[in-house]
């Protein structure tokens, strides 16, 4: 294939995953998640259980998934995986209670799990094939200032659906979803796999992967940082819908609310790449580290309308988050292990959603959550320093 062809089917991949990522968030749910569940019949404290098991799901599928995506290939990868987020919605959209939503949860998990990783990889080989990985971090927070304008407009709309039916939001994000299966046909694989997809094949795939992470200690060091900061924001932002409540805010207003994070998530996306330049890759680490804390214990104050402010804090955090943590990863490893290698990256996002979302339900069932907020931070707090302590060990030994 001719080096102007080539290039033009990576231009196209990259815009069919722009659209792709776009359309990934069209579920009109999710900026009312926790008040969708309670209306389908499931309490507090089950939603909090669904989603310890949604991430022990992932946590326990992440890493294999990543092996599969690198020996099926990306594309194929991606298939699969929206096919089980329409499977989940289907079942979202006309069933209610514990045992309908858990088994959905779980579907999920698997399609998370595949996903997970595997669209990051698919854009970077896509500009490494066509010698462009110098634009990467551009092209990535392009992708996800896409990704984010999609949600904000989608949750606006979402929450004002939810109040004329409980069930619109999901119904409504099955033909969206649908639109993204059909274009994930029409992109190219940028590198075959290198082995067949057998079990053979992945324990071998998977054991260099293992081994790469393993002797690589600034990949050990994000995998360890993103546990903690990946799982206080998921956890922050799906659980919103319960703390906007508690502050008084209305169920209409949660839609612009989401509008607006989305908008700032997206802006702060597009501008991590120079933000990034500024900070260098240290400060950057404790800029991520310490504005997180700080929303936290913000979070921890409950404060009834001005609450809303420290939400849209943790939203800047995520986009700058993302796209930097993602590019450090991706710029430290291979095309043959680019997946697994993310996928153990965001396996340690869900080992941390395991553990600490059960944790923050509880105490927000059975004492207030604002405790739970302080007890998150605390936690945070506690892990980061020893994870400062940790890496400079690794340096430590490195130089020895």
């Amino acid at each position: 294939m001719t080096n102007i062809f080539l290039e033009k089917f990576m231009n196209r991949n990259i815009i069919l995953l722009y659209i792709y990522s776009g359309l990934m968030w069209a579920r009109f749910y999710i900026p009312i998640i926790a008040l969708f569940y309670i209306a389908s019949q499931v309490s507090i404290e089950q939603f909090s259980i669904i989603m310890a098991v949604f991430a022990l799901v992932t946590l326990l599928l992440e890493i294999p998934s990543g092996v599969i995506a690198d020996l099926l290939g990306k594309k194929n990868t991606l298939i699969i995986a929206t096919i089980l987020y329409l499977i989940e919605l289907v079942i979202v959209s006309f069933a209610n209670g514990f045992w309908p939503f858990l088994i959905a949860k779980i579907i999920s998990g698997i399609g998370v799990s595949l996903a997970s990783g595997t669209g990051a990889a698919l854009l970077y080989d896509s500009l490494k094939k066509v010698g462009r990985t110098n634009e990467h971090k551009k092209i990535s927070g392009t992708q996800f200032m896409i990704r984010y304008i999609s949600m904000g407009i989608v949750f606006i709309i979402g929450a004002y659906l939810f109040t004329i039916s409980t069930k619109l939001p999901a119904l409504i994000s099955i033909p969206f979803v649908s639109i993204g299966l059909i274009l994930l046909f029409f992109i190219k694989e940028p590198f075959k796999p290198l082995n067949n997809f057998n079990f053979k094949n992945s324990i071998s795939h998977f054991k260099e992967g293992f081994y790469f992470f393993k002797c690589n200690n600034s990949l050990k060091t994000f995998a360890f940082l993103s546990l903690i900061v990946g799982a206080s924001i998921t956890i922050t932002q799906a659980s919103s819908s319960i703390y906007f409540e508690k502050i008084l805010i209305p169920v209409y207003a949660i839609g612009i609310i989401a509008f607006i994070a989305s908008a700032i998530t997206a802006f702060v996306s597009k501008k991590s790449y120079s933000i990034e330049k500024a900070f260098g890759e240290k400060y950057s680490i404790y800029f991520i580290q310490g504005s997180s804390f700080l929303t936290l214990i913000l979070f921890s104050f409950m404060s009834p309308y001005i609450g809303v402010i420290f939400y849209f804090f943790i939203s800047a955090i995520q986009g700058f988050y993302e796209v930097t943590i993602n590019h450090y990863v991706n710029e430290k490893i291979n095309s043959e292990h680019r997946a697994t290698m993310l996928s153990i990256n965001n396996f340690f996002v869900h080992a941390g959603i395991f553990v600490l979302f059960p944790l923050f339900g509880f105490i927000t069932q059975r004492s207030e959550m604002n405790y739970a907020f302080l007890s998150l931070a605390a936690i945070f707090l506690i892990y980061n320093v020893i994870l400062y302590l940790f890496s400079n060990i690794l340096k430590f030994k490195h130089k020895r």
